[in-house]
């Protein structure tokens, strides 16, 4: 329980514990004041809504560096490393030096729109509309943090910010024609990771980490189990990015048969935990060294410009849609949580499944037509009692 105490002054001050334990107070002219402020604080902490008014005058800075030094233990070292760029290059020089408890929702509008203005955000341009996302996702998890740390008492975070649609890019996807001439294009070292990557779907951090191990040969799949992320120059091998990124993966003979003859062939020794694909040098093979020196020249050799890695995703996605994966299936084989982003990328690609099922549906309608259907006698009525 709290109470009141008269000062020397004249003034009054309520005294009481905040939900940590810790004693707080605040002087008024009048003990009645006191007494009403330290009641509707008791009722307050009792209903688990209280806030420290002295958390709203903490600087934005000094809570940014205390929720991430706390993130950086239990984020991604890639998104980690993500978020921090945005905060120091955009978030920090607008908000850094601001009290927590003085940002405002119309204030926060503005600054978002001002981020997406022609010249404003980048000299000479605009930032694209998915860096504004990211920017104000970081910002609103510092501010989440606070709300919840009991610091604010609500989100300074509009639901519907004023950023603009994103555009949508063409998804690319190879022919299985394409596929080979790619292969065929591209160090020889790596043939093999093409058609493993362009039949199985794998993000590139997880084609690089692959292990012979991974490879069920009696089955025909391919597991994943973690990941290599290159953060400021620094290799890492790490779980994958999410629970449903463990998986495994059915692969075509065709692959699987390029992956033996790889084996064979570049990986020495009989270790089951050996890299499949490594470093000219054999060490371990960094994602955008290759990307850059191996895969950027094969394309540009057989002439698919513009083409990425993760476009060989794209075209495994589209192949297994093909022979008839359906969607909760390809997010499983992908490795997504749910089959949203199925949904939005690859939804198209379900037309032709689409009109199959309204032929089925219209040949099972015209066989149960009224004229093919054996009438049932009707039963007789039950007499009135």
């Amino acid at each position: 329980m709290g109470y009141t105490q008269k000062q020397p002054n004249g003034k009054y001050r309520a005294r009481w514990r905040d939900p940590d334990g810790r004693l707080r107070s605040k002087n008024f002219a009048r003990e009645r004041d006191a007494a009403r402020h330290l009641r509707s604080t008791e009722v307050a902490i009792d209903q688990g809504r209280y806030m420290d008014e002295a958390g709203g005058k903490l600087l934005f800075a000094e809570w940014a560096e205390h929720y991430f030094a706390l993130a950086q233990k239990r984020l991604a070292r890639t998104t980690y490393a993500r978020d921090v760029t945005w905060l120091n290059a955009y978030v920090l020089p607008r908000w850094g030096r601001t009290p927590l408890g003085k940002i405002s929702e119309s204030a926060v509008e503005r600054w978002i729109a001002d981020l997406g203005d022609e010249g404003k955000a980048v000299k000479g341009g605009t930032l694209a509309p998915t860096s504004v996302q990211d920017i104000y996702q970081t910002f609103r998890k510092v501010m989440k943090a606070a709300h919840t740390a009991g610091r604010i008492p609500r989100i300074p975070c509009p639901e519907h910010p004023p950023i603009a649609r994103k555009k949508r890019k063409a998804i690319r996807f190879l022919a299985e024609a394409e596929v080979d001439h790619l292969a065929q294009n591209i160090d020889p070292l790596y043939e093999a990771m093409i058609f493993v990557a362009a039949y199985g779907g794998f993000r590139l951090g997880e084609l690089c980490a692959l292990r012979i191990d991974d490879v069920d040969w009696a089955h025909g799949y391919i597991r994943v189990d973690e990941g290599l992320t290159d953060v400021d120059g620094q290799l890492k091998f790490e779980n994958p990015k999410s629970d449903r990124a463990f998986r495994t993966v059915p692969m075509a003979d065709l692959a699987l048969e390029k992956l033996t003859a790889h084996i064979e062939l570049r990986v020495e020794g009989t270790d089951r935990r050996a890299l499949l694909f490594a470093a000219p040098d054999g060490g371990v093979l960094r994602p955008n060294n290759w990307r850059n020196r191996h895969f950027n020249r094969a394309v540009s050799l057989a002439e698919l410009a513009p083409l990425t890695p993760h476009d060989l995703r794209h075209t495994a996605a589209s192949l297994f849609i093909a022979e008839g994966a359906n969607p909760w299936m390809l997010a499983e084989i992908l490795g997504h949580g749910d089959t949203r982003m199925i949904d939005r990328v690859y939804g198209h690609l379900f037309e032709k499944d689409r009109q199959a099922l309204r032929d089925r549906m219209s040949r099972r309608a015209r066989e149960a037509s009224v004229d093919n259907i054996r009438r049932l006698p009707r039963l007789p009525a039950e007499k009135a009692t």
